[in-house]
């Protein structure tokens, strides 16, 4: 690691929108997507003196000494994401959130309120978003290239913050500058310690989507997006992606994860579906590191799980399977499957099957 920055630091985070999707759809190609989004990142971070501190699968966390380089290395690298030409016409979306202060120095990086709050705006943002706090706003507003601006987008609440935070956006001619609404904290994952993830993916969906007339396609989605949201609503889940026939949620322990994994199961089950189909989804889960506002990795490790199991199966990661030992399943328990692959990709992974007592 280059010496990082000292006294007043600006610091910046990175995390790809929707990268479970983009698992899903590339497959086996992901990884070289992921490495060129890494590069093109690098490449824009190391121009503008930038410092990586630390990266996680699909996020960043680099330190500039001035905020000015901070905002034309965030300009540079969402510039460089947008004009690359991406294989199989994915999209690669990066949200970044950036923000001024002192943190402290610690023996592989930093700690302290700074960071928390840089790391907490970065999870507001959408993909191809870049956000400010207020602090780093004031610094370069005066300081501002020629085609960049920035637009107030008033006080919003920080997990684990009391007090709101002013958030300005930063704006780049030529790149888009209409998003959705700022993600709620409401609506976003714990960002600290280990996380189960749960997601659900619809196994008996393409079928039931070429039986259907278009009109009823969108209304049969929006109402599995729904009933799955509330399922994991209802036990303490932080919704942290669905699109199509896939879900995925947070939970705080892994006993409250199968709690939901299991009643969403059922919930699909007992559901009334169009032209008294029957769906079913397959349901994986992982533990892992929720880092400092971001569970991406973790999430990618699900996506693997879940692509496993087939419809009607939940199947849990080793490291989940791990943290359960000591857990009360009232009755469930789990088989180890040993090695399966994946459909997509053929990768290997060790997966333990939840067994419902009535099942031989």
């Amino acid at each position: 690691m280059a010496e990082l920055p000292t006294g007043t630091v600006t610091l910046l985070f990175t995390d790809v929108d929707s990268s479970t999707e983009l698992l899903k759809r590339l497959g086996e190609e992901y990884g070289a997507v992921l490495a060129e989004h890494r590069d093109l990142l690098r490449e824009a971070f190391t121009i503008n003196s930038g410092v990586e501190v630390d990266t996680q699968g699909d996020s960043f966390f680099v330190a500039f000494a001035d905020a000015s380089s901070a905002v034309a290395a965030a300009v540079d690298a969402q510039c460089a994401m947008a004009a690359h030409p991406w294989p199989h016409e994915a999209t690669v979306r990066v949200r970044m959130g950036l923000h001024t202060g002192e943190p402290h120095r610690a023996p592989h990086g930093y700690t302290g309120i700074a960071v928390h709050r840089a790391a907490r705006i970065c999870t507001l943002a959408h993909g191809g978003q870049v956000l400010l706090s207020r602090a780093t706003a004031g610094i370069v507003d005066d300081e501002l290239t020629e085609g960049v601006g920035l637009r107030d987008m008033g006080e919003h609440r920080l997990q684990d913050f009391d007090r709101p935070e002013r958030i300005y956006q930063l704006e780049v001619d030529g790149l888009p500058t209409a998003f959705p609404p700022l993600r709620g904290v409401d609506q976003q994952i714990p960002l600290t310690g280990t996380v189960t993830v749960v997601m659900a993916e619809g196994r008996r969906f393409v079928r039931m989507l070429r039986e259907l007339p278009p009109a009823q396609v969108a209304p049969l989605i929006d109402d599995f997006q729904r009933l799955l949201g509330r399922i994991f609503a209802e036990h303490d889940g932080r919704e942290i992606g669905g699109a199509g026939d896939t879900v995925a949620a947070a939970f705080a322990s892994p006993r409250d994860a199968v709690t939901a994994a299991v009643a969403a199961q059922r919930a699909v089950e007992r559901h009334v579906w169009p032209q008294a189909m029957r769906a079913a989804v397959s349901v994986g889960l992982h533990s892992g590191d929720a880092g400092v506002g971001w569970i991406g990795w973790a999430s990618m490790r699900c996506a693997l799980i879940c692509d496993i199991a087939e419809g009607g199966e939940i199947f849990v990661s080793a490291a989940t399977a791990a943290l359960l030992e000591e857990a009360d399943l009232g009755g469930l328990s789990l088989r180890d499957r040993g090695e399966q692959p994946t459909r997509r990709t053929g990768d290997r992974v060790h997966v333990f099957e939840l067994v419902f007592p009535d099942v031989p």
